[in-house]
């Protein structure tokens, strides 16, 4: 179980009222997903934050009612790629099953997020295709993040999953 924050402007899209009320606590490793549409030329993409990690993940943006679906399956690729046991992931993807939706409720996750989209602009300009999504995840999670002191997504990522299945 886990809370997907997406912008108020997505939550609008979504037809969603955000809640008054706080979400329960997430039973995910990685914690609640954040979510802001982020566009690349005449690619419409959203981009998907961990609050936990700042792991972050860009999807295309069509079919907004079944995010919740794509965003386990994108996480899940992008946790196979960047190399996590299969039982973690499959644990951590498992979790991911049930979500509901709530306001966004954290300024330095969304200040990240605004980090990862000029990275992953950049990522995508010099050569990384639209197509190969994963691979610009992969190479956002490489990058030293300030909230994390400086360490990456990726490493905190893998950690948390490794943390949470002991």
């Amino acid at each position: 179980m886990y809370t997907i924050r997406p912008t108020h402007a997505l939550l609008k899209k979504l037809d969603r009222n955000a809640k008054s009320a706080e979400s329960p606590p997430s039973t995910t490793a990685l914690g609640d997903w954040f979510v802001r549409a982020h566009n690349f030329g005449r690619q419409r993409l959203l981009l998907c934050t961990s609050s936990r990690s700042l792991l972050t993940v860009l999807m295309p943006a069509r079919d907004l009612r079944s995010v919740g679906e794509r965003l386990r399956g994108a996480v899940g690729d992008l946790l196979f790629a960047l190399g996590s046991p299969v039982d973690q992931v499959n644990r951590e993807i498992e979790e991911m099953r049930t979500f509901v939706f709530n306001s966004s409720n954290n300024r330095q996750v969304i200040g990240s997020m605004t980090d990862m989209a000029f990275m992953a602009d950049a990522h995508l300009q010099h050569g990384s295709s639209p197509d190969h999504l994963v691979v610009v995840g992969m190479k956002l999670a490489r990058s030293p993040c300030s909230p994390l002191d400086y360490d990456s997504p990726q490493r905190v990522a893998l950690k948390l999953l490794r943390t949470s299945a002991s």
